[in-house]
């Protein structure tokens, strides 16, 4: 079985600005009559630009009204507007020719069409494997310069004097971790949004808020204490916890925890 090919039409940017087209815009019922030109190239498509109702019998006025969907009024006057500006030709069988449209037409049959799409989702997997890989590298310049300065501190490097350690080979600080030359962290920890939380709450059934919650953990830096945080929700489950807890005559809730 002869596998099914697809067509379309090419149409150029200026087609409506063509010297034809123009000339028809400014007739009575020119719209009209372009529509019904269009309507034309499109049943040809797939017989480039060949216009026949069967192998026996050619298409006639009234036939083209009724696959065109237009006023068989319009279809009289535009074929013969048509004919004699060169944009559509009887054949001696009566077939009716267009001949712009063998230059528009594009067609691609299904195995061709698997093909394609195939590639094309190839090349966005890279694509997108690539805007990964240039983020990432991205991520470790932005700690090297932002933890640059604290590193000569911490490891008490002096330019070469007698407490200098360049040649330490491992630096370990919280969530950095330094090991021949190059800074990675080692949480994979991100910060989450405000309609996260919300919807994290929401599925907890508590009465967190979840803008004071992003707040006051944006204030320090997403830390617990000293310690940069590992898990949000785990958090949160923490202050349901002690939403819970009964209070005692003596304390007033702030609903600030740390």
């Amino acid at each position: 079985m002869a596998e099914q090919k697809k067509y379309w039409i090419k149409l150029e940017k200026d087609f409506l600005n063509s010297s034809q087209i123009k000339v028809i815009k400014h007739m009575q019922n020119g719209k009209d009559y372009i529509i019904f030109y269009l309507a034309l190239m499109l049943e040809s498509t797939n017989t480039e630009g060949h216009l026949r109702f069967n192998e026996l019998v050619p298409y006639n006025e009234e036939m083209l009204a009724s696959v065109t969907d237009t006023n068989v009024d319009i279809v009289r006057s535009a074929i013969k507007i048509f004919q004699s500006l060169g944009m559509i030709q009887f054949l001696e069988n009566g077939t009716i020719f267009l001949p712009e449209v063998p230059k528009m037409v594009g067609k691609e049959c299904e195995s061709a069409e698997r093909v394609r799409l195939y590639r094309e989702k190839q090349n966005l997997l890279q694509c997108n494997s690539n805007v990964t890989k240039c983020n990432d590298n991205k991520e470790k310049e932005k700690y090297k310069e932002e933890y640059k300065d604290k590193e000569q501190k911490d490891i008490g490097w002096n330019k070469g004097g007698k407490n200098s350690t360049k040649d330490k080979d491992i630096i370990k600080d919280k969530d950095i971790i330094k090991e021949n030359g190059i800074l990675e962290t080692r949480s994979n920890f991100k910060k989450p949004t405000i309609d996260e939380i919300k919807s994290y709450c929401l599925e907890r059934e508590n009465s967190i808020n979840a803008e004071n919650f992003y707040n006051f953990y944006e204030s320090k830096g997403w830390k617990i204490g000293k310690n940069a945080m590992k898990d949000w929700k785990a958090c949160v489950r923490t202050w349901e916890q002690r939403d819970k807890k009964p209070e005692t005559e003596n304390t007033t809730r702030t609903g600030i925890y740390i």
